[in-house]
């Protein structure tokens, strides 16, 4: 009879549902096995630190400590781990802090499960980092990346736009972003509507971004207003 040896998963989210529907579909396959899970990143650290999986599936958005920092303490104590960060907040900004913070992969809850376990299977084999299809098509519309893009090359294309911007840049996209005139965001800022203008333009230069609709969707995606 043919053995199998199982990789094995930690799973931290604190969506219960979440959590279950994706251990049943994992603890299917022959070669995969869910063994612990957790519903913050606190006792998540615990789970892995304790358990010593092969790969750890961790939602971004938790109660408790910062889960980058969770994974970063993580991999300080086990290197060899694998980290998929899984979300539905898929901004630019995330996608650089996990990536930043050794994550491997970067899943958005609207793949399916199971692409979630082919995506667990691809980092397993080393094709690192893996990013689920709608971030990795955003990111060829936007032309951050080709549409073949290796996967060094992903890596070398995630730093934030966002960090391009100036704090003032940042506060003009934000008084933009919210539907403000170039004389609202003067008084508002103490500038002159002459120089909000050039921020304005400046900020739209560096994020390849060519009207206001462009700047208010860009805010709101990365988290600068809330929509």
């Amino acid at each position: 009879m043919e053995t199998f040896i199982k990789q094995r998963i930690v799973l931290i989210d604190d969506h219960e549902i979440v959590r279950l529907g994706l251990s049943h579909v994992i603890n299917a396959e022959k070669d995969l096995e869910v063994i612990a899970q957790s519903g913050d990143a606190q006792s998540g650290l615990h789970e892995i630190l304790s358990h010593k999986p092969d790969i750890a599936v961790v939602d971004i958005n938790m109660p408790g400590m910062n889960v980058f920092d969770m994974v970063r303490t993580a991999l300080v104590q086990m290197p060899q781990l694998k980290v998929i960060f899984l979300t539905a907040y898929s901004t630019d900004s995330n996608v650089e802090k996990a990536l930043s913070a050794g994550a491997s992969g970067f899943v958005t809850k609207s793949e399916s499960l199971g692409n979630i376990v082919i995506a667990i299977r691809e980092v397993l084999a080393g094709h690192t980092p893996y990013l689920s299809s709608d971030v990795k098509q955003r990111m060829v519309l936007l032309g951050r990346i080709s549409k073949d893009a290796t996967t060094e090359a992903i890596a070398k294309s995630m730093s934030s736009k966002k960090n391009l911007l100036s704090p003032r840049e940042v506060e003009v996209l934000s008084c933009v972003a919210r539907g403000q005139s170039a004389k609202q965001i003067a008084g508002t800022l103490h500038i002159s509507a002459k120089t909000v203008e050039r921020h304005k333009s400046n900020i739209m230069s560096k994020l390849s971004l060519h009207t206001q609709v462009d700047l208010t969707r860009y805010a709101i995606r990365e988290g600068i207003i809330s929509a």
